[in-house]
């Protein structure tokens, strides 16, 4: 990955031309090419996945038990999956959650419930710009009543570790 200067990748398998499930076993060279690099993957899904199918969190459980060491972001959250993409992040320390714009969609606060628990080291803040505006999720954000450490965490924190940046 240091040869293409990336940092991560991003699957969204769900819009291929011949549409295929997270877990589906011809992506896993790349999450093994990825793992070994100790790259994250951002795993694309929501309601806007052309099939519903592909928008399914136990997906993300099989691959993160054969990846176990790979970082894996779920953009979108896989809404309105909440509850099951909640208990996969449960179930796996390298899952993590990026729910953007869903988490001030109906059901989000279990996002931020979750936050305020289990889930403080695994929640990531996406501002899901230009579909909303920036000041608009920060402050929606700053609204969540979250612990002042755990905003801190999803807001920026938490990025910053699982994508390696240095900011010293």
């Amino acid at each position: 990955m240091d040869s293409l200067q990336l940092i991560g990748i991003n699957v969204d398998p769900g819009f291929y031309g011949r549409p295929i499930a997270h877990d589906d076993e011809t992506l896993f060279p790349i999450y093994a090419t990825c793992e070994m690099e100790n790259a994250p993957v951002f795993l694309m899904s929501g309601p806007t996945t052309p099939d519903l199918r592909h928008n399914d969190p136990l997906a993300v459980d099989r691959v993160a038990r054969a990846f176990p060491n790979l970082p894996l972001i779920c953009c979108h959250a896989f809404y309105p999956q909440i509850d099951a993409m909640l208990g996969v992040a449960f179930r796996h320390e390298n899952v993590f959650v990026s729910p953007d714009m869903y988490l001030f969609a109906p059901g989000g606060e279990r996002y931020a419930e979750a936050a305020n628990g289990f889930l403080s080291d695994q929640l990531l803040f996406g501002s899901s710009y230009p579909f909303r505006s920036i000041e608009q999720s920060i402050a929606d954000l700053a609204g969540l009543r979250l612990q002042d450490e755990i905003a801190e965490k999803v807001a920026w924190r938490n990025a910053v570790r699982v994508l390696g940046l240095d900011m010293t």
